[in-house]
């Protein structure tokens, strides 16, 4: 893998980031027990579905058990964002910063995983384990090009742009290798939330990452 494919991307609301930069990134399973209320950009309805969706391998229970990172910026979730067709949020993609790791950050960390190849909202992802067969779930010409809208050779193409890499349980600050924000203005945010809490991580301006 190049290292522009060895990124993972997990997006979240702008005012999240210094209890993230705290406690670490919690899956939903964990902040809905622990009566946490950040603030949600996701559809409410898909983050409902992947409670009742279980991972077929080890250390398994439920999708929701899981934290999602994409293999790729520029997500279907995030352009629905975008054009503010998320009932429950109306900020707009502005005020959403994406906190990057990689997989080998991933594995010094000891952090379980699995993956997919598509949404895993949808039941019949395929999920692995093993790194080595990494090549065999991600369309990595897909998650490197502009645009993945469906066509009619490939109907199924936004969805694999929405394949996973799912950590179980939580991610650790620690694991994060840097921030990223569509505007110099929210990276300037970014930086103060986490000095404020004392912490330091390269935050950097990505619009390309964007719609």
């Amino acid at each position: 893998m190049t290292p522009r494919r060895g990124l993972l991307y997990h997006f979240t609301h702008i005012s999240n980031l210094a209890s993230i930069a705290v406690e670490g990134l919690y899956c939903d399973a964990q902040v809905e027990a622990s009566q946490r209320t950040p603030t949600e950009v996701g559809n409410v309805d898909v983050k409902q579905r992947r409670q009742n969706l279980a991972v077929p391998l080890p250390p398994g229970g439920c999708v929701a058990d899981y934290v999602p990172f994409y293999f790729a910026a520029r997500s279907p979730m995030l352009y629905i964002i975008s054009k503010g067709d998320v009932p429950t949020y109306s900020g707009g993609q502005d005020e959403i910063v994406y906190l990057v790791t990689n997989m080998e950050r991933v594995v010094e960390e000891h952090l379980r995983f699995v993956f997919t190849d598509r949404n895993a909202a949808l039941g019949f992802a395929r999920y692995g384990d093993d790194l080595q067969d990494l090549d065999d779930y991600v369309d990595w010409e897909l998650m490197e090009a502009l645009m993945w809208h469906a066509t009619a050779e490939e109907p199924d193409r936004m969805e694999r742009r929405m394949a996973e890499f799912l950590v179980h349980d939580q991610v650790p600050w620690s694991a994060f290798v840097g921030v990223a924000a569509r505007t110099d203005e929210v990276c300037r945010q970014a930086e103060h939330a986490l000095s404020s809490v004392g912490k330091e991580i390269p935050v950097r301006p990505r619009r390309g990452w964007y719609f």
